[in-house]
C-alpha cells in the first residue's frame, strides 16, 4: 500500500487502541517511573479511546485531514496522566502533519510521525530518555531513514516496529530505576502495542474487540486502609486538568505558558503542560495542588480536573504486586495447548535472544558445529504443545533431520519450512504473529519473507580454491550470498561490500540486519554500517550481537 486514506487511518487508530487495551493490565504492572502508581496502561487506553470516539461520527468517505482533525481533538481532551498527555501530543503532531491532505504518501506519513515526536518532546518540561519519548523518537527516526522510493506502508511499519521494540528493550540501560526493577518502560511498551495494532490494520487484520470493559473514566476502587493518620505523604498528588481560558478573566490575552511552567516547577515535578488555542492541559505531581488550582483559576475555568493521592496509589500497586504471588491467585497454566507454535534452531545465545524477542516460543539451542538430532526436535515439539507447529531448521544440514522428526511425531501437525540458514529463519520469525494470525496467514507471510529476503555470511577460508571467477586463497574471507560463494578478500569489510554489490535489485533494499561474530569490534561495526550507507544512505542498518565463531558476519537483506 502506497497511499493512506482517511478510512484506513481511522481503522489504524481503532486497531492501535484495541491492541493497547488487550495489554492494558500488563502495561500497568510495568509502571515504576516516576512513581509506581500503576496506571500507565489505563491512562494511555483512555487517551486512545478519546480519539476513537471523536472520529465515530465523521463520514467514512472523509479525507485523512478531516479524520486526523477529529482524532487530534478527541485525544487531547481525553488524555489522562503523564503518559496519556505525551501520547496525545505525539498524535496531535502526527495529525497536524496530515493537515490539508486527502490521502498521505509513505513519505508524508513518515514526516508527520517525526512531527509527532517533536511535539511530544516539546510538551515535556524535562524530557527523560529511557521512556516512551525514546521509543517513539528512535523508532520514527529509523523508519523514516529507511525509506526509499519503492517503500510501502507495510515496509515502513515493519521497520518502525523493529526499531521501537529494540529501543524498548534498551530502556533499562538508559534509566536506572527500570534496570533496578527489572522491567522495560511502561509507556514505551504501550506505544509498541499501539503501533503493532496500526500495522495489523494495514495488513487487513482487525483486532477483535474483546470487551475488556476497562472504564478509564471511572475512579478506581480505593483501599483507604493503606493510608491512616500516621501515614506520610511521600509522593504528593497527581494533579491534572484542562483549563478553558476565558475572556471574562482576560485569559486568552494574559496567559503565558512559559510563566505557567516556571510557576509549576516551584510546586513539584513530572510537569507536562501545553496550550492548544485557548485550552491548556496541565499535569503535575505536587504536595500543594491548591496553589496550582488557584493559579489556573486566574486565567479561566476547569473543563476537567483530577487529583489523586500518589502515596495511596503506590501502596495499592505494591499490594497488588505482592498478591500476584499469593497462592490464592491461580496463574495461567503454562501447559495450555495452543493452536499454533514455532520451533526454531539457533546456533548461539545471541540468535536465541533475538528469536525470543520476535515471539518464537521454543528455540533449540545448538552450536555452530553441533546440530540437534531428531530426539531434540521431538522434545521441542512436546514443549511447544500446539495443534500446529511451524519448524524453522535454519541450516540446510538440518532440513532432513527436521523432516524425519516430523514423520515420527503424531501429536501435532508439523510444518517444516525450508530455511537453509539462520538469517532466513530470522526473517521468518520477524513476520510471524502467533497471537492474531491464522496458521494459513502465518505460513503465507513467513514463506513470502523467506523468498523475498537474501542472506549473507562471511567466513574465513580454511584452504584455497576457485569457484568460477572467484579465486579464494587460504585465509581469505569469503562472501556467501544465499548459499553460494560470490566474493573473496583479505578483509571482512571489503568482502562484505563486494557481496552486497552482487545482490539483485540492489535499489530495492530497505533494511540490513547484521549479527556480529566474536571478532567484530565497534570499529568494524562502524565500517560495516559505512559500506551500507555508501550504497544508499536511506537503507536502515541494525547490528546485533550474535556471538558466533564460524561465520564472522551473518546478515539478512530485505
Amino acid at each position: 500500500m502506497n497511499r493512506l486514506s482517511g478510512a484506513m487511518f481511522r481503522a489504524m487508530i481503532a486497531n492501535g487502541g484495541l491492541g493497547l487495551e488487550r495489554h492494558c493490565s500488563e502495561v500497568n504492572d510495568l509502571n515504576v517511573f516516576p512513581v509506581p502508581d500503576g496506571d500507565t496502561g489505563t491512562n494511555m487506553t483512555a487517551t486512545m479511546r478519546g480519539g476513537i470516539k471523536a472520529v465515530a461520527n465523521v463520514p467514512n468517505e472523509a479525507g485523512i485531514s478531516e479524520i486526523a482533525a477529529a482524532i487530534r481533538k478527541g485525544m487531547l481532551l481525553g488524555a489522562r496522566g503523564n503518559s496519556g498527555v505525551i501520547l496525545s501530543q505525539f498524535f496531535a503532531g502526527l495529525c497536524d502533519g496530515l493537515n490539508g491532505l486527502e490521502e498521505a504518501s509513505v513519505e508524508e506519513f513518515a514526516d508527520a510521525m517525526q512531527n509527532g515526536v517533536k511535539r511530544a518532546y516539546e510538551v515535556v518540561v524535562t524530557p527523560v530518555e529511557g521512556t516512551i519519548l525514546t521509543v517513539m523518537r528512535e523508532g520514527c527516526e529509523a523508519a523514516c531513514c529507511g525509506l526509499n522510493r519503492n517503500s510501502s506502508f507495510e515496509d515502513y511499519f515493519v521497520s518502525l516496529q523493529t526499531k521501537m521494540k529494540e529501543s524498548l528493550q534498551n530502556t533499562p540501560e538508559l534509566l536506572p530505576v527500570l534496570k533496578e526493577a527489572g522491567v522495560i518502560d511502561s509507556g514505551g511498551a504501550g506505544l509498541v502495542y499501539i503501533i503493532e495494532g496500526m500495522a495489523k490494520a494495514i495488513g487487513g487484520k482487525i483486532i477483535e474487540d474483546v470487551s475488556l470493559h476497562i472504564d478509564s473514566s471511572a475512579s478506581k476502587p480505593i483501599d483507604f486502609s493503606a493510608y491512616n493518620e500516621d501515614t506520610k505523604l511521600d509522593y504528593g498528588y497527581c494533579t491534572e486538568f484542562i483549563l478553558q481560558l476565558t475572556n471574562e478573566k482576560n485569559g486568552p490575552a494574559t496567559f503565558d505558558l512559559g510563566a505557567c511552567i516556571a510557576f509549576l516547577e516551584t510546586l513539584g515535578n513530572s510537569i507536562v503542560a501545553f496550550r492548544d488555542n485557548n485550552l491548556v492541559k496541565v499535569h503535575v505531581h505536587t504536595k500543594t495542588p491548591d496553589k496550582a488550582i488557584a493559579y489556573a483559576l486566574t486565567f479561566g475555568d476547569f473543563l476537567t480536573f483530577k487529583m489523586e493521592n500518589m502515596t495511596l496509589q503506590h501502596e495499592e500497586v505494591l499490594s497488588r504486586r505482592a498478591s500476584s504471588h499469593d497462592e490464592a491467585v491461580t496463574p495461567i497454566p503454562k501447559n495450555v495447548r495452543k493452536p499454533i507454535s514455532i520451533v526454531a534452531v539457533s546456533p548461539t545465545e545471541g540468535f536465541t535472544k533475538q528469536f525470543k524477542e520476535y515471539g518464537v516460543p521454543v528455540v533449540i539451542q545448538s552450536t555452530e558445529l553441533m546440530n540437534p538430532d531428531s530426539t531434540e526436535f521431538i522434545n521441542a515439539f512436546d514443549q511447544a504443545n500446539a495443534d500446529n507447529i511451524i519448524v524453522l531448521p535454519n541450516n540446510k544440514n538440518e532440513l532432513m533431520v527436521a523432516h524425519q522428526a516430523a514423520k515420527l511425531y503424531s501429536k501435532s501437525w508439523i510444518y517444516v519450512l525450508e530455511t537453509p540458514d539462520v538469517m532466513k529463519g530470522m526473517c521468518a520469525a520477524a513476520v510471524s504473529d502467533l497471537a492474531d494470525l491464522s496458521l494459513e496467514d502465518n505460513l503465507s507471510r513467513i514463506e513470502s519473507a523467506i523468498n523475498k529476503a537474501h542472506s549473507i555470511a562471511i567466513a574465513k577460508a580454511s584452504h584455497g580454491y576457485r569457484n568460477g571467477e572467484v579465486v579464494v586463497k587460504k585465509g581469505d574471507y569469503i562472501g556467501i550470498l544465499d548459499g553460494s560463494i560470490v566474493a573473496a578478500s583479505e578483509e571482512i569489510v571489503a568482502v562484505f561490500g563486494k557481496t552486497l554489490q552482487i545482490l539483485p535489485n540492489l535499489d530495492d533494499i530497505s533494511l540490513v540486519t547484521i549479527f556480529a561474530g566474536e571478532i567484530i569490534d565497534d570499529k568494524m561495526k562502524e565500517q560495516l554500517e559505512a559500506v551500507i550507507s555508501d550504497i544508499d544512505p536511506f537503507i536502515e542498518c541494525c547490528i546485533l550481537e550474535g556471538g558466533q565463531q564460524l561465520y564472522d558476519v551473518w546478515a539478512s537483506i530485505e
